[in-house]
């Protein structure tokens, strides 16, 4: 009894200061966001199967001095359908009332007959896009924005996700840098004065972690050989091996991090920047491993919202 109590004085401490600081910081970007007149350019970002307590875990400097990471849930347990739901316009979702991060306070893209947003949720930074029988990436180039993306994860190279932009590169395995360098160097090319959607899926937080060498079985997960049903957590297996996949994953998101500056910099200063994940990733709890199963550690991501 008095360890239960203590563990809900901790956690009634730790999201008072939490609060203080999700308030302060979201304030101040959503007062940003408020006050712009222009229209705005978008860059939503996708760490591929991140979960939200390896990124409040990680060292992660450059994120933090634009916002705060919040708690959100993701739409779907693995890559596709999260994604084909991020292009009607449905983003993973925070429980707090905040605009642009809780689609039912204020939606940031709504797309009419699908996806579309509740009247009282659209204000006048709300992209309203026209009824379309495709995606959001269609109802962009419609109102004349410039679309381009990029992806690692298997999905990116199939056409039911990219069809619809005007310019895409699926790249393989580890290419933060790659991809930054493929997106920059189509804005520059391609705006012509014109607003533009940016899209990048980074694979670096993906199982094997950013391990492609010799070790890389050591970090792999292949969720349909390892788990039994009904799931049973091995409490060691979770303490040894869940606990080495979930550092490498913050390795992961801490280089990610510090590639997340050449890519900021490169952007023009209207642009509002999503940053958040398809799905996170178990790691042994409750006998639980990897993605495609619904799991609290799967459905929790970041996501973090902000204007440049």
């Amino acid at each position: 009894m008095l360890q239960k109590l203590l563990k809900k004085i901790k956690k009634k401490i730790r999201f008072g200061i939490d609060n203080f600081s999700f308030k302060s910081k979201s304030i101040s970007n959503l007062k940003k966001i408020e006050s712009k007149s222009e229209r705005m350019n978008y860059l939503w970002i996708v760490y591929d199967s991140c979960r939200y307590d390896t990124l409040v875990s990680a060292k992660t400097p450059v994120l933090d001095s634009y916002a705060k990471i919040h708690s959100a849930w993701a739409p779907a347990t693995y890559t596709l359908p999260s994604h084909i739901s991020f292009f009607a316009g449905i983003l993973p979702i925070v429980y707090e009332p905040l605009p642009y991060l809780n689609r039912f306070n204020k939606q940031l893209v709504t797309m009419r007959k699908s996806g579309e947003a509740r009247a009282e949720a659209i204000d006048d930074k709300t992209l309203v896009l026209s009824a379309s029988d495709q995606d959001i990436i269609h109802g962009f180039n419609q109102l004349g924005y410039y679309t381009v993306g990029s992806g690692a994860a298997s999905w990116f190279s199939k056409e039911v996700l990219v069809k619809n932009f005007q310019d895409f590169s699926f790249k393989r395995v580890q290419s933060f840098p790659e991809q930054t360098g493929y997106i920059t160097d189509k804005l520059n090319k391609n705006l012509n004065n014109r607003p533009f959607f940016a899209f990048m899926n980074l694979i670096e937080t993906h199982s094997p972690y950013m391990h492609y060498g010799e070790d890389r079985e050591e970090y792999g997960i292949k969720a349909r050989g390892e788990m039994s049903f009904p799931p049973v957590e091995d409490v060691d297996e979770l303490r040894e091996r869940g606990a080495k996949l979930h550092q490498a994953q913050i390795e992961a998101a801490e280089y990610c991090d510090k590639q997340l500056e050449p890519l900021l910099n490169a952007m023009p200063k209207n642009t509002m920047v999503i940053l958040t994940a398809d799905h996170g990733e178990a790691f042994g709890e409750d006998g639980f491993w990897g993605h495609g199963i619904y799991h609290e550690k799967v459905m929790n991501v970041p996501m973090s919202c902000f204007l440049l």
